[in-house]
This record gives structure tokens, sequence and C-alpha cells, in this order.
């Protein structure tokens, strides 16, 4: 059987993608026009970008910023619009002529979204009670978790400070209830065995014979969407057996779910940002 392989372009992605960033000036000099720079700002000088800024504070050395990506930007290509936008404005606002380093070389960065660490995971754990397969004697479903090496090259960038976690489900074409657990843990392997060349790490798995959820760790380079595509394609391939005996020449719906996820949930983050805001406006009176 000819498989055809999924490409981007094809794909609807139905996603949640949030992203807090905090970067400070070059050896945090202070920089007064910085303590001006707002959400509006930060917003119109993004919006050729397609970057949607939730939030945006600032002081003379600080900026805070709360986005929603689309799911085929990567952290690092965010930041570094993000970087280099403001960086422009800055000169503009100081009337430099000279091309000058404004702000520093390395950022912090963490997804966020509508549910914290905890609660995917325990979504995810969840799966087989959640729809039934637990009542059974054999229950169609692969359940693991894997551990995350503290140093893993694979997700660390060499100049920020990332965590980058996603929530990824795929569902079976047509819904067909073709997946079990040896075809579970065949898709689980052939993954992890692309985490190195992908830039990710693989969290947890949950398999139930029609959809599966993944929880992802990725280094800030990787695109989300082009890394789904890739899971993909890669599981379409370890399932070609199952393919064959149920007439089907696609295993996936052409479509995912894509949604980050942090230590935090986004409303956590508004109130952090609305705090560091309350506390250096009592510190300026």
């Amino acid at each position: 059987m000819l498989l055809q392989p999924y490409t981007l372009n094809e794909l609807h992605f139905a996603y949640c993608y949030r992203v807090y960033f905090r970067w400070r000036t070059h050896y945090a000099k202070p920089i007064a026009p910085l303590a001006s720079l707002n959400t509006a700002i930060l917003g119109e000088l993004l919006d050729e970008y397609g970057i949607h800024v939730l939030e945006c504070m600032g002081d003379a050395t600080d900026v805070l910023t709360h986005v929603s990506l689309k799911p085929t930007e990567s952290i690092s290509s965010c930041a570094s619009k993000i970087k280099g936008r403001v960086s422009k404005w800055l000169r503009e606002e100081l009337r430099l002529q000279q091309p000058t380093k404004l702000l520093s070389v390395g950022y912090f960065a963490c997804t966020v979204g509508r549910s914290t660490r905890e609660a995917v995971e325990v979504y995810l754990a969840s799966q087989g009670e959640h729809h039934g397969y637990n009542r059974r004697v054999l229950p169609p479903v692969y359940l693991a978790t894997y551990d995350l090496v503290g140093d893993d090259n694979r997700i660390l960038p060499r100049h920020a400070f990332v965590i980058s976690r996603f929530h990824v489900v795929l569902a079976t074409a047509r819904r067909q209830g073709i997946l079990g657990t040896s075809q579970g843990q065949r898709i689980s392997d052939a993954w992890r065995g692309m985490e190195a060349k992908l830039g990710f790490s693989l969290l947890k798995i949950s398999v139930v014979p029609d959809h599966v959820h993944s929880a992802l760790r990725l280094h800030p380079a990787v695109s989300p969407a082009e890394l789904v595509v890739a899971l993909m394609n890669a599981a379409q391939e370890a399932m070609q057996p199952e393919l064959v005996a149920a007439g089907l020449n696609r295993l996936w719906c052409a479509s995912a779910y894509i949604g980050s996820y942090g230590e935090l949930a986004s409303p956590q983050i508004r109130k952090y940002l609305e705090n560091w805001r309350a506390r250096g406006e009592a510190v300026a009176s």
C-alpha cells in the first residue's frame, strides 16, 4: 500500500498557543523609554507578524509580555521578532543613528495555557476511564510516562531559558478504532526514536482505539505544527499493517489539536503581571 504523507498546508489545527516572555536590557543598563512600552505599542509593532499581544509591561531594564501565537510559529522565532521590533522602536525613541546593542541576548520564556501541567497529566492518565475502556477485561489502552533528562540538549537552547510544553491530540481517520496496546507501544517507540533529530521529548502518551493524546516538550526553535506533521507521518508508517487490514490509506484525520501548557495557567500569568506592575508603581511613588 502506498501511504500518502501528511503535509502542513493540508492540515487544520485547533489550538491554544500562549507564551510568557521576559528579557532585560544589555547589561541591565536602564533605558528610560522602555518603561513606556505597553500592550498597545507592542501589539502595533508585531501586527505584521500575526503575533497577538495579550499583555505587555516593563520598566527601564525589563520587559514582560504574554502573547498568543499561531502553531506554525516557534518560540525562538517569536522572541527574535519581538526583540528586533522593540530594539528598532527604542533606537527611534532615543534618536540613535548608529547600531547599538540595547537588549540582552538571552531571554526567559515558558508556555502557558488554559490548564496547568498537573491538570494535563491527570487528564491524559484518565483517558481509559474517561472513555469507559477500564471496565473491559483487556482494555485497549496504552499509557506511558517518560522521564526528562535535566540537561537534555534536544530541548535546551544555548542562550535562553525556555520551558515549552504542548498537549497534542490526533484522531484516526473516520474515527476507526484500530489502536490498542501494541499499536500504542509501536507509535511511542517510533516517536521516541525521532526525539534527537526533531528537537523534542515525549513526556507522556495516552492511546485509546480512535485517538491519541500526547504531552511533549519542544526545543524553542521547533514549530509545534511542523513537529505534529512529522509525528503523524511516523505513526502512519508504523501502523501500515493495521491500515492494510482496515482498508485505510491514511491513519489520521487531517487535523490536530495543539495546546500549550505550563506550571501556571493563563489567568495566573495575568495576575503575576498585574502584581509586578503594582509593585513597580508603588516603588515609583
